[in-house]
């Protein structure tokens, strides 16, 4: 089932969005904005209106969406709304307590899947203000929650008291900006959030296993902005994208913590996790997509089930970004991959299951690369067709041209690696490499307490003399003595001739 999680969203939540301005909006103008800015992401608008006084009243407000393929449907389920002027040129938004989503789906070849999702809001409070083309939504709540009420696949109904999922954001404020120029619908948002609560959990009815997932976060910070073409459809993400769609989504939190446990054959595994501060990045336009998350100040701890005995790590920092074009193009394009595992500490007793005499010294390790690059696509990634070409073998994906490697770092053990380099590729030439593009460049490698690390490999007996004799002239053969103790320096250059260079001396 293929479904655009920021168009889903976006029918769950639009009405929960907005800003103080200058000028007046009605409530037909309100309403109008709003259905058409549901429609311009694939939804199917419904509603009875009925005119007063001062306020327009909406009845069997529905809105519906067709999945890709004709896979099923979504249907958010508001029943009834209410836009109340207000005499000062602003609208009230006057929305039911709970509401309903359901999802029909019966991809091909899955199993056919109902579910139905109960919304529920408390104390929500919504004004809308602006003009026509820029209106703005401000709204707050004490609580909003959502909650599983029910599931059914292949026609069986899974028994509430066998499978739970529910999801609680208390302490809820902000504001959205919506403006159309240009022939685009921009938006502009800003939520916070208190805390978020979760609970999920289910039962095998077939059988003992069973499993559970709780956890919160506090402080969520969500920012994100987007523009639209005012006259396409969210199904048809390539032509989107190619008429100027583009989006950038921050969201921060602080302190997290989470338990889980899951039960099979009579034995249950166990654990937690917590973190001080965590980050989640996505950004979108028709050149790159980028991702990025973060954490810091991570716990992990797990026992039981087949574990022998209660396992526990700390990290300082976590963190993956990923960067890379979605288009085809003739030109080559910006990529990027980085990742930091940092001041990583395990437990004493996962030390000593392979250093029972404590020889190695336990220092928190650390394991961070940062890889920038230029790459030519050949295919439009978000192109069905042209996937599929990819997969048959018909197209190749495209062409790697240049690797710049901004930062290596790798410590463990009482020894610590470092490295940085760049390299271009000639693809032309396919020989010189067995199929791999030509690379031309070089890559400076620090290495510092090796031997050390090698002596204490020795005392565990884990490596033998004659091993570590072989490392150590390994070792001689591709470094240099450093000005430091225990450190070798070396320098790996790939000439114009397709030579391989350590320190001058050719290898290969």
């Amino acid at each position: 089932m293929r479904v655009s999680n920021y168009a889903i969203a976006a029918g769950a939540t639009a009405l929960l969005t907005a800003s103080p301005a200058l000028a007046d909006v009605t409530p037909e103008q309100v309403w109008e904005s709003f259905s058409g800015y549901l429609q311009s992401f694939g939804y199917a608008v419904s509603a009875t209106e009925t005119r007063s006084d001062d306020a327009l009243a909406l009845t069997d407000v529905a809105f519906t969406m067709t999945l890709p393929d004709d896979d099923g449907r979504v249907v958010v389920d508001f029943g009834e709304m209410t836009l109340e002027d207000q005499g000062d040129g602003t609208v009230r938004v006057i929305l039911p307590a709970d509401t309903q989503i359901s999802v029909d789906a019966a991809a091909e070849g899955e199993d056919e899947i109902e579910m139905v999702i109960d919304y529920r809001t408390d104390a929500l409070d919504m004004v809308v203000s602006g003009d026509p083309d820029a209106m703005l939504y401000a709204y707050s709540a004490a609580s909003m929650t959502a909650a599983l009420s029910k599931l059914v696949v292949e026609g069986e109904t899974m028994p509430r008291d066998e499978l739970r999922a529910e999801m609680t954001g208390t302490d809820l404020t902000g504001e959205t900006q919506v403006v159309r120029a240009d022939g685009m619908r921009r938006i502009d948002q800003t939520v916070s959030i208190g805390s978020l609560s979760y609970d999920i959990a289910g039962q095998d009815p077939d059988g003992d296993g069973a499993g559970s997932f709780i956890g919160s976060l506090s402080s969520l910070v969500s920012e994100n902005q987007a523009q639209l073409p005012l006259d396409m459809q969210a199904a048809d993400m390539p032509a989107l994208l190619a008429a100027g769609m583009a989006m950038t989504a921050r969201v921060t939190y602080g302190a997290g913590q989470s338990q889980f446990s899951f039960t099979e054959d009579g034995s249950t595994t166990s654990g937690s996790s917590a973190s001080s501060s965590g980050s989640f990045d996505l950004a979108m336009s028709e050149e790159a997509v980028r991702y990025g998350v973060a954490a810091e100040g991570i716990a992990y701890e797990i026992s039981g089930g087949e574990i022998p005995f209660p396992l526990s790590a700390e990290m300082d920092e976590l963190a993956l970004t990923i960067e890379a074009p979605i288009s085809a193009s003739e030109e080559p394009q910006d990529m990027a991959l980085a990742m930091t595992l940092g001041g990583l500490t395990l437990s004493d007793m996962i030390w000593n299951i392979f250093d029972s005499g404590n020889v190695l010294p336990r220092d928190p390790a650390t394991v961070a690369f940062d890889i920038t690059g230029k790459v030519t696509p050949f295919v439009d990634l978000l192109d069905p067709a042209q996937m599929e070409a990819l997969e048959d073998g018909e197209r190749k994906p495209g062409e790697l041209n240049a690797l710049t490697l901004n930062n290596l770092t790798v410590e463990a053990a009482g020894a610590q690696l470092t490295g940085n380099g760049d390299f271009t590729f000639d693809n032309t030439d396919l020989e010189s490499f067995d199929g791999m593009p030509k690379p031309t460049g070089a890559v400076d490698l620090r290495l510092a307490g090796a031997n050390g690390l090698i002596d204490n490999l020795i005392a565990m007996g884990l490596v033998s003399d004659q091993d570590a004799m072989g490392a150590r002239m390994m070792m001689s053969m591709f470094g240099v003595p450093g000005s430091d103790p225990d450190t070798l320096t070396s320098k790996i250059e790939i000439n114009e001739q397709g030579q391989i260079l350590a320190n001058g001396q050719r290898i290969k």
